[in-house]
């Protein structure tokens, strides 16, 4: 028999499974597929560790044909928060924890460890307090004023701190604050709204929105209206996007150019067929990555009953195009509609998209 010890033969087995998968996943940069982990050594893990926290010596998958380094982390895995009252402290722990504005790293605890066990020494010769005490409330002051920061430095990042504790305590009351808030927000656009006709037929529905921040205040600066029925795979769906954003006179022909690739690559990647793993999800992602710059055409679209020149690209059954008006831009995506087929009028009526995002919302919940 082999004398060899099987735990050191699994932790081969293990390394070598988690070189392959490395080697499997192309690389962000040239998008080849021949990659090694490297893990720093315990000198440098260690001072990393103090320096930024997170994981100890996490691996980083470096691309032997560019030499570029990336997370070697990068996969996770959902799982759904487990109920009972006993969990809601804990989450609620984790919800401060994670608005932070200000975060510790380890060498922060450290030296307030080593600081409080000086002045504990200091107190127990001195007062006869116990020096351990000491330094236990040291370094408890020092995580409270940490955390402490998800209230007085509001992030602006994400929902407001009120709502994602509602979320924890009364999650379905969340759900209806949340599409309040949603419907407030198209409400109280800043800017007109488009979409179909309302003589055309087919379910209707609040797409999305996007926020920013302007002198310390937040603005909205894109608003979605969508058409179709987004459960089902086949049949016409058009989102339609009004995005309004003040870019530098400099950068606008470059923040054009980089828009028109970035619609192109989603394109690309929705037309594709489903993944059906990560790793096939990654060849999708490379190949759109790796694909020349394509080359557009123009269509004439009516909006608001005079025509406007939109640039177009199509793939397959999906297609994209997108139009400057003034200091708006109008971007359309659209799955099995016909682009001659295409009318924008000016939405003055929200009703029939509150109501489809409700039916929508619904339709969803019974689903889980």
């Amino acid at each position: 028999m082999d004398g060899q010890d099987p735990t050191i033969g699994g932790e081969a087995m293990r390394a070598r499974g988690r070189a392959e998968a490395a080697a499997q996943v192309p690389c962000p940069e040239c998008g080849a597929q021949d990659a090694e982990l490297r893990r720093p050594g315990w000198a440098e893990g260690l001072g990393g560790w103090l320096r930024a926290g997170g994981s100890w010596r996490p691996a980083v998958r470096v691309c032997r044909r560019c030499g570029a380094a990336s997370s070697a982390a990068s996969w996770g895995v959902l799982r759904p928060a487990r109920g009972g009252w006993w969990a809601v402290p804990t989450r609620l722990v984790q919800v401060l924890r994670r608005r932070r504005t200000m975060i510790p790293a380890p060498v922060i605890y450290l030296g307030a460890a080593v600081v409080g066990a000086a002045l504990g020494v200091a107190a127990q010769l001195a007062l006869g307090w116990p020096w351990w005490l000491v330094a236990v409330a040291s370094v408890a002051a020092v995580a409270l004023f940490f955390l402490s920061t998800a209230f007085w430095g509001a992030s602006r990042q994400g929902a407001p701190l009120a709502t994602e504790v509602l979320r924890v305590v009364r999650p379905r009351l969340a759900a209806e604050r949340d599409r309040r808030q949603e419907v407030e927000r198209f409400q109280a656009a800043p800017f007109p709204l488009h979409g179909l006709p309302p003589v055309r037929p087919g379910p209707r529905h609040l797409g999305g929105w996007v926020g920013s921040w302007s002198r310390g205040r937040p603005v909205t600066v894109e608003l979605d209206l969508a058409h179709g029925d987004p459960l089902a795979d086949e049949g016409p769906q058009l989102r339609v996007a009004v995005r309004a954003e003040h870019a530098e006179e400099g950068r606008v022909a470059t923040v054009l150019a980089g828009s028109r690739r970035g619609l192109a690559e989603q394109l690309w990647q929705k037309a594709a067929p489903s993944a059906r793993d990560p790793a096939e999800q990654w060849d999708r992602f490379a190949a759109a990555r790796s694909r020349p710059d394509p080359a557009w055409s123009q269509v004439t679209i009516p909006v608001d009953g005079r025509p406007v020149v939109f640039e177009w690209l199509a793939e397959g059954r999906h297609w994209v195009a997108r139009a400057e008006l003034g200091d708006r831009t109008l971007t359309l995506h659209a799955r099995d509609l016909p682009v001659a087929s295409v009318e924008l009028v000016r939405v003055g009526d929200l009703a029939p998209y509150v109501e489809g995002s409700r039916r929508l919302a619904d339709a969803r919940h019974e689903e889980r």
